[in-house]
């Protein structure tokens, strides 16, 4: 009588068509975030480059700084020898929601601007004067919830009962319900904004930070001459920001990939998974 113990047979796990779903989705997303884009230049003159680069805002920068104004930095931060100024005006014109003024100076101290100081950036008002108060940004906020909202409806349309995205079809794929049919428009839709959910978060993490000052002293002139100084803007807050942005994208999107055999938490929300097609 032969003993040899049977060796077990490891269960057969489902793909995660991990490389195929990533690739889908850079496709899917630059070719959605194009479309968006286009849209919304047809109602502004901003070339939809800045628009993707700035997030749906148009910057536009004159070096005209008004007298009284260059007279204020003049002697808030005086020049030393050798050194030159940079100063421009910038305007800020946020999509359907209004335009932002700001002042940016540096200070390089080599004739060649090689060597150039941290730049002081403040907000300006109608007349020129600084605005050293915190400036909530709800412009950024609302065009951040505008932007995912549209790239969510744009990949539920395509998505929704038994369609796929171009990304998707390239790459032989298609969202389905654990049933087997294509999920509804607005499943698909709860779908995407779950998959995009790190995004609100990155908006309203931003808009968070623009509640606490930027710098240490609300008195600009004050301000001026901690930069004479030498004072250097901490970026630890930004640091911190990108940071926990990352790690929450990774653990929304990466870590269910890998644990639960391809199905993420918003497919198992929405009791839907991705397939080969």
């Amino acid at each position: 009588m032969d003993y040899t113990a049977e060796m077990p047979q490891s269960a057969a796990l489902p793909s995660r068509y991990f490389w195929r779903r990533f690739a889908a989705l850079v496709v899917d997303i630059v070719i959605f975030q194009a479309a968006i884009l286009i849209v919304v230049y047809s109602f502004t003159t901003t070339p939809p480059l800045d628009l993707l680069v700035h997030g749906w805002t148009s910057v536009q920068c004159t070096a005209a700084i008004p007298d009284q104004l260059a007279k204020r930095i003049d002697a808030g931060w005086p020049l030393k020898t050798g050194e030159i100024r940079g100063a421009d005006i910038c305007e800020t014109t946020h999509f359907g929601l209004g335009k932002q003024r700001y002042l940016r100076t540096r200070v390089a101290g080599d004739t060649d601007g090689l060597l150039w100081s941290p730049e002081l950036t403040i907000p300006l008002d109608a007349d020129n004067n600084p605005v050293t108060k915190t400036l909530p940004a709800y412009r950024s906020l609302l065009s951040g919830i505008a932007n995912t909202a549209l790239m969510a409806l744009a990949f539920a349309g395509f998505s929704a009962n038994g369609r796929r995205t171009f990304g998707k079809a390239v790459f032989f794929l298609r969202v389905q319900s654990i049933d087997g049919e294509g999920p509804d428009l607005g499943t698909a839709f709860k779908r995407e904004i779950l998959k995009f959910s790190p995004n609100l978060l990155f908006s309203t993490l931003a808009f968070a930070i623009s509640l606490f000052p930027i710098y240490p002293t609300a008195d600009f002139d004050a301000l001026l001459g901690m930069f004479r100084d030498g004072y250097i803007p901490s970026n630890d807050g930004t640091i911190g920001f990108y940071v926990v942005w990352t790690v929450a994208a990774l653990a929304w999107w990466l870590a269910p990939i890998i644990a639960w055999q391809g199905q993420t938490y918003y497919d198992r929300i929405c009791g839907c998974e991705v397939v080969s097609a």
